[in-house]
């Protein structure tokens, strides 16, 4: 148990296994129901041909890349990452890609290394989740964006992850044992609060749900029979009724019923014309 999604991401660089969380972030990329949160997440930036834009938490940098597609070559696109390993292997996806394509720079979301006012878009998506202060990345990603430009943030909300059981108590202790594994499981519900705490107006929240119906892509994104063995380590459930729970979740999954669903929140800010 070295590796865990809802931990790991934060000193990605030291992990023993970094492929553990690249196969989380591709398997996301393509699920269907991300995909959409995703490319609706890039289209509310409002991009044009000539804009400079800014990922923070790029990861793999496909949205980075989408961005880089909307600005074209006479604008730029800027994908920034804490995790050098993730920024390599971005790097390496990217090679192949035609057309515009978005520097790759290293950098922490509290102390962004770019000028005020730059980017008519900032976004970040699965990154608040993890760092020990959500409000001064959004303060530093206001503080880059320009005048009446976009800042966006996609954000779980761990409260709202739910899976089905009979074992109701169980599954209530263990989705609280992950939500609580993470620097800041309730992000979610708290973006617009943070937005209007750094400056932005107009804020808009757009809630979409991810609804997995197999415990494969349950294991992929949420580690959820890991977290029911973390969860007896830490005494949290008992080893028996940890393994009722996964045996449940086991023939739920063959029999084609599996079910789990959790809330993502798209916030959505304007820098206020008139700021500098």
């Amino acid at each position: 148990m070295a590796e865990y999604l809802a931990t790991g991401f934060a000193g990605l660089d030291r992990a023993a296994d970094p492929d553990v969380y690249v196969r989380c972030l591709r398997y996301l990329g393509q699920a269907p129901g991300m995909r959409a949160i995703k490319d609706e997440s890039v289209a509310r930036l409002g991009l044009v041909p000539g804009d400079a834009a800014l990922e923070v938490g790029c990861g793999l940098g496909v949205e980075a890349a989408a961005m880089a597609g909307l600005v074209g070559n006479d604008g730029l696109a800027v994908g920034l990452d804490a995790s050098r390993t993730m920024l390599a292997r971005a790097a390496g996806d990217l090679g192949g890609v035609h057309g515009a394509r978005p520097g790759l720079v290293a950098g922490d979301g509290a102390r962004l290394p770019f000028a005020d006012g730059v980017f008519a878009g900032c976004r970040i998506e699965r990154t608040l989740q993890h760092v020990p202060d959500p409000g001064t990345v959004l303060a530093e990603m206001a503080r880059v964006a320009r005048p009446g430009g976009t800042v966006l943030a996609v954000e779980p909300d761990w409260g709202t992850f739910v899976v089905d059981s009979n074992a109701v108590a169980v599954s209530r202790r263990l989705a609280q044992f992950w939500c609580d594994s993470f620097r800041c499981g309730w992000i979610g519900r708290r973006l617009g609060r943070l937005m209007a705490e750094v400056g932005l107006v107009g804020v808009e929240i757009i809630p979409r749900s991810l609804v997995l119906g197999s415990l494969t892509a349950a294991e992929a994104v949420y580690s959820l029979l890991e977290t029911a063995d973390r969860a007896v380590a830490a005494g949290t459930v008992s080893q028996g009724a940890a393994a009722s729970f996964k045996a449940e979740q086991r023939r739920r999954d063959a029999a084609g019923t599996f079910f789990s669903s959790l809330t993502f929140f798209t916030a959505i800010g304007k820098k206020p014309p008139s700021a500098s």
